[in-house]
């Protein structure tokens, strides 16, 4: 009874000896994709096993997906039947066929790498429908789901210059990332600046360029340098946000319309600009300064700021030759003081020895 119960497990164990990696399977897939893109699986089967092979599938198994990554997988085909029978050698070649899964993950899954469990099934010998099933196989196969996320830049000038009332600024925005850019948005910064943005569309696809403009009205700036923020902002297609900003420099010059005619109050500076040198000549200083002062304020009221800070130049020098004198004065006296006080100290001294001579 013994020997029975041993030759039969025998018997039993023995086809899954003989056919044991008999049967050889190649797997055909993308090791990255995006999401929303359709995954096909190719799996080559080759019969190796000595013998037909039947009722030869693969499937994938659901049962060993997590249930978080579950729902967001679209399962286009799940399983895929080989033909049958296949045989083993045909004009001393083996047995082939192929077939394909197809599945897709779907908006919603995060990026990550994920595993597609697939199982293989089937059966071998020379009767019908194959004598004894085949070893079953699994193949763990790994994809790596990549989120499009777009990713803009701006690019524009970094220094305008204008003098205008109104001074275009172009930009052009690209998007170099992998996803579309949705409602995008362009402000610019401080308010002080008024500008209108020109831009018609708000949405860009990857690889893709959108070119606009904004509009300055430096109607009412004054001539100077001006700091402008180019603020952008978009989303992806799941309303995850993001932003960028350029900043650019706006130099206003304002352009004065000549007049053949100089303004009486330029009339006046020359005047007295005219009377400060011939003070100055004189040597007399004070009046000099006074004269240069007023003809300074003339030049300031007729908006000749050339003439102006000719003036304040001479006005300066005044002041400096003023303070110079003032110290070779002190300088003097100082020298005099102690000339005195020696000639004292030296008459003393004679004094002393004159006395002294005439007691002898």
């Amino acid at each position: 009874m013994k020997k029975l119960a041993l030759f039969l497990m025998f018997l039993i164990g023995m086809p899954y000896v003989l056919s044991y990696e008999n049967v050889t399977l190649e797997y055909d897939y993308p090791s990255q994709v995006f999401v929303g893109e359709e995954i096909e699986i190719k799996v080559k089967l080759t019969n190796t096993a000595g013998n037909n092979v039947w009722e030869c599938k693969v499937k994938i198994d659901k049962e060993k997906i997590l249930d978080y990554v579950l729902p967001f997988i679209d399962f286009k085909v799940d399983e895929a039947k080989f033909k049958a029978p296949l045989y083993y050698k045909k004009h001393d070649e083996y047995g082939e066929d192929q077939v394909s899964l197809n599945i897709v993950f779907k908006k919603g899954i995060r990026g990550g790498t994920y595993t597609i469990p697939i199982v293989f099934s089937g059966r071998v010998g020379a009767c019908k429908d194959g004598c004894i099933p085949l070893p079953p196989q699994e193949k763990k196969i790994k994809i790596v789901v990549i989120v499009p996320k777009p990713f803009l830049s701006i690019q524009t000038n970094k220094r305008v210059e204008t003098k205008t009332d109104t001074v275009d600024i172009p930009f052009v925005l690209k998007n170099s990332g992998t996803g579309k850019a949705k409602n995008i948005v362009i402000t610019t910064s401080p308010g002080e600046l008024p500008t209108k943005v020109d831009l018609n569309s708000t949405e860009l696809n990857p690889e893709e360029e959108l070119g606009g403009k904004i509009i300055l009205d430096a109607s009412q700036l004054s001539a100077g340098i001006y700091t402008l923020d180019i603020n952008l902002t978009y989303s992806d297609e799941n309303y995850n946000n993001s932003g960028k900003k350029e900043t650019v420099d706006i130099v206003v010059t304002k352009e004065t319309t000549p007049t053949t005619m100089p303004p009486p109050e330029n009339d006046k500076g020359d005047t007295y600009y005219a009377q400060g040198m011939q003070n100055l000549s004189d040597k007399s200083y004070e009046e000099a300064m006074n004269s240069f002062i007023e003809a300074e304020f003339h030049y300031l009221n007729a908006g000749d700021t050339e003439k102006a800070l000719e003036c304040r130049t001479q006005i300066e020098a005044i002041i400096n030759l003023l303070n110079a004198e003032k110290e070779v004065e002190s300088t003097d006296k100082y020298l005099l003081i102690i000339g005195l006080l020696i000639g004292s100290a030296l008459s003393g001294i004679g004094l002393t020895v004159w006395l002294y001579n005439k007691e002898l």
